[in-house]
């Protein structure tokens, strides 16, 4: 008797095993398919500087502070090439640190964009390119809006 209830007991656990295989899980999390906020630069270390044609070349290290769908900091390293006419371009990887939609973890980025030292006003965008924790398989495209040193808006789609 005692056999057969050591069988019945085995049974049982791989039935329960069996039933909580098939019993579906909740999907994983995903960033909104869209989203927008505001930034602060917090701070920008220069680490080059050149001069060739008439232009300037600097190299900076530039952090900044998200809110909205991203909030967090981003960091990149840009080259921003100051031209004779007043005109500006930058471009630079980066790395998002903090949570997009709630979601928690980094994205890696290219920057660039293009302003005016005259206005102040620049535009750009970012090309995610790679996530990793809960943004892991993240892509998408940000469009930025701004005063360059300073600060602004961007809107995100994600793919």
């Amino acid at each position: 008797m005692k056999a057969i209830a050591s069988s019945v007991s085995a049974v049982l656990v791989i039935a329960v095993f069996a039933a909580l295989a098939v019993v579906p899980q909740p999907s994983a999390a995903s960033p909104p398919s869209a989203g927008s906020g505001s930034y602060v630069v917090t701070g920008a270390v220069v680490t080059g500087v050149r001069t060739a044609g008439g232009n300037t070349f600097v190299s900076e290290t530039e952090t900044v502070t998200a809110t909205g769908t991203f909030v967090g900091t981003l960091v990149h390293d840009l080259v921003v090439i100051f031209r004779a006419d007043g005109s500006l371009t930058f471009r630079g990887p980066g790395t998002f640190t903090g949570t997009v939609g709630g979601l928690s973890g980094t994205l890696e980025y290219t920057v660039e964009g293009q302003g005016s030292v005259v206005t102040g006003a620049l535009h750009g965008s970012f090309a995610i390119t790679r996530g990793t924790g809960d943004l892991a398989g993240v892509q998408g495209h940000v469009t930025i809006e701004g005063i360059a040193a300073t600060g602004g808006t961007y809107t995100v789609q994600f793919k």
